[in-house]
C-alpha cells in the first residue's frame, strides 16, 4: 500500500502540474499552436523523466552503497541543472511572469504528503527517525503553513515581500537539511550510529527514489520561482 500511495501522490503532482502550465501559457500566449506545444512538451518532459527514474531504479543501481554515490549523481544532479536551464533561459521569461505567486507557493502543501509518507517508510523501517518530522526534518512546517503563505500573498495586501522570501529560503534550508540526513544516512550511515545504509532497507527501490528524484526537487523548484517572482516585483516596485 505504500508503493500505491507513492505512485498515487506522483500521478496527482503530475495531473496539477499539467493543468497548471495549460492554465498558465493560455493566460501568456495568444496562439493555439504555441500554447499545445509548451503543454504537450512539459508533460512528455514529466514522463519522460519519471520513466527515467523507474527504469534506473528497477535496474537495483541506486541500492549499491558504495561510493560514488549514485542517487545524487543521477537523479538530484540532473533534475537540478534542469532548474538551473530553465531559470537561467530567457524565453521562459514570459511563463514566469504569467504564474500567480500564490499558485506556486500553495503547491508547496504538497509537502505535508510527502512527510506522511516519509513517516510511513520510518514505520516500515526504510528510513530512520531522523529523516521524519519527529527527528531532523522540519519539511511538514512549510506544507502546513503553505496555503496561509499563500493565501497572505492573494488576499493581504499589506503582506511584507521580505517575509514571503524569508518563508522561501527558510523552505530551501530545510530541505537541504533533509537531502543530507538522506544522504548521509544513505552513503555513510555510520555517522547517525547505524548498522546499515537505508538503501539496503529499501529507500534504494521503486518509486521510493521518487522522493530524491521527484518530490524534493520539485519543491526546490517552487521555491526558486517563488523567489525569483518576489525579488522581480520588488525590484519593478522600487522608487
Amino acid at each position: 500500500m505504500l508503493k500505491e500511495c507513492f505512485l498515487l501522490l506522483t500521478f496527482l503532482l503530475v495531473a496539477i502540474i499539467c493543468y497548471g502550465i495549460n492554465q498558465i501559457v493560455l493566460k501568456a500566449y495568444t496562439e493555439t499552436s504555441h500554447q499545445k506545444k509548451i503543454v504537450r512538451n512539459a508533460g512528455i518532459l514529466l514522463i519522460v523523466w519519471l520513466i527515467y527514474i523507474a527504469g534506473l531504479s528497477l535496474t537495483g543501481i541506486f541500492t549499491i552503497v558504495t561510493l560514488p554515490p549514485r542517487i545524487p549523481l543521477l537523479l538530484v544532479f540532473p533534475a537540478f541543472l534542469f532548474i538551473v536551464w530553465f531559470f537561467g533561459r530567457g524565453r521562459f521569461r514570459i511563463i514566469i511572469e504569467a504564474t500567480p505567486l500564490h499558485w506556486i507557493i500553495l503547491f508547496q502543501s504538497f509537502r505535508i504528503i510527502v512527510e506522511l509518507l516519509i513517516y510511513w517508510c520510518y514505520n516500515e523501517g526504510i528510513l530512520p527517525k531522523e529523516a521524519t518530522f519527529r527527528g531532523n526534518n522540519f519539511d511538514i512546517i512549510f506544507g502546513l503553513t503553505a496555503p496561509l503563505v499563500a493565501w497572505s500573498v492573494r488576499f493581504n495586501k499589506k503582506g511584507s515581500n521580505i517575509n514571503y522570501l524569508i518563508w522561501n529560503f527558510c523552505g530551501l534550508l530545510s530541505l537541504a537539511m533533509v537531502v543530507f540526513t538522506l544522504i548521509s544516512t544513505a552513503y555513510f550511515p555510520a555517522l547517525w550510529g547505524r548498522p546499515q545504509s537505508i538503501l539496503s532497507a529499501g529507500f534504494g527501490n521503486f518509486p521510493f527514489t521518487y522522493l530524491a528524484g521527484f518530490f524534493m526537487p520539485l519543491a526546490v523548484f517552487l521555491h526558486l520561482f517563488a523567489i525569483i517572482k518576489i525579488r522581480r516585483h520588488i525590484k519593478t516596485t522600487l522608487p
